[in-house]
């Protein structure tokens, strides 16, 4: 029975996401922005780029993963360039994703900086009913014809507002509906997030931070974070995911970084679920490592210390 409720819930999954492609879901957003934000290209004031995996509900066969390669880099004349590859597996749909964002940071009082960016995307979803044989209705004609969507393009938009301790920014990261040959929907999204850094003393900061998400096809959303950093080194705090939709707490989870080697930043993020896919799962698992460098930038702007997360800087 148990097996039967897992599958249903997946093929449910899977012809939603089919009809209503989604962003890839973050934990760790908050360390690299600029996976749903354009305008966070080059607000760092350095260079980076890593890698990130996410490994949701561990268990479930054909579950949801997520690989991305990114890079963010700062350039001359407060210039920002950003790109990323994402690709996104669930049961037998799969999703690539190629993205790039342009960025340019101005000074608009003593204190605040205002960021704009733009982002164009390209990205392709495949689906193979066959691998769905032993689990579905074959004489379902939704199950009829394999969805392949040809290569897509789309826009996004976004700003970014910051000084060295707070930040709130705004985005489309896709900012079109569009209907690919199978005539399934792809929305648009809407991000909405800031956060603070507040000193708790020389080693101890507290950094807290929330994102609000809306897609015209899918409840909204609201992320909460509070990392704690000592010494600009180690990260770690809880988080917390609520659908605004039905009132309830979805996942609770923790994330936790460590800044190694100068350059190095390797991150981590647990996440429980709380709603009923606990029933299939109990864990959601999100790995990330990147590489900083300063570049040859001459910028005029203090980028926010929570996003610099460098010892160096101090």
């Amino acid at each position: 029975m148990k097996k039967i409720l897992i599958s249903f819930v997946i093929i449910a999954l899977i012809v939603a996401s089919a009809n209503a492609q989604q962003l890839p879901m973050y934990g760790q957003y908050i360390f690299n922005s600029s996976v749903i934000n354009p305008a966070q290209a080059g607000a760092r004031g350095d260079n980076q780029a890593g890698l990130l995996g996410r490994y949701q509900w561990v268990g479930i066969d054909g579950a949801p993963t997520t690989h991305t390669a990114f890079a963010n880099l700062s350039l001359p004349h407060d210039l920002g360039l950003a790109f990323g590859i994402y690709q996104d597996q669930l049961g037998p749909l799969r999703e690539l994703t190629l993205q790039t964002d342009v960025a340019y940071s101005a000074r608009i009082s003593h204190e605040w900086y205002l960021s704009g960016g733009l982002r164009t995307v390209l990205n392709h979803l495949y689906m193979d009913y066959n691998a769905l044989a032993d689990g579905i209705d074959t004489s379902d004609p939704l199950f009829h014809e394999d969805i392949n969507s040809g290569l897509r393009f789309n826009v996004g938009a976004g700003l970014l507002a910051f000084t060295d301790r707070h930040f709130v920014g705004i985005s489309l990261p896709r900012a079109i509906n569009v209907a690919n040959k199978n005539g399934h929907d792809v929305a648009h999204h809407f991000f909405f997030y800031g956060g603070s850094t507040i000193d708790i003393n020389r080693e101890f900061t507290v950094s807290p931070s929330a994102i609000f998400k809306k897609s015209t096809m899918a409840p909204a959303q609201i992320d909460i974070n509070g990392i704690v950093s000592y010494d600009q080194m180690i990260d770690f705090g809880p988080m917390i995911r609520s659908n605004m939709a039905k009132g309830v707490v979805d996942a609770i989870g923790f994330v936790a970084g460590y800044h190694f080697l100068e350059n190095w930043y390797f991150g981590y993020m647990y996440e429980h679920p709380v709603n009923r896919v606990r029933l299939a799962s109990r864990q959601t698992h999100e790995i990330s490592l990147r590489y900083q460098w300063f570049g040859s930038r001459n910028s005029h702007f203090r980028a926010p210390r929570f996003f610099l997360n460098d010892r160096r800087r101090r």
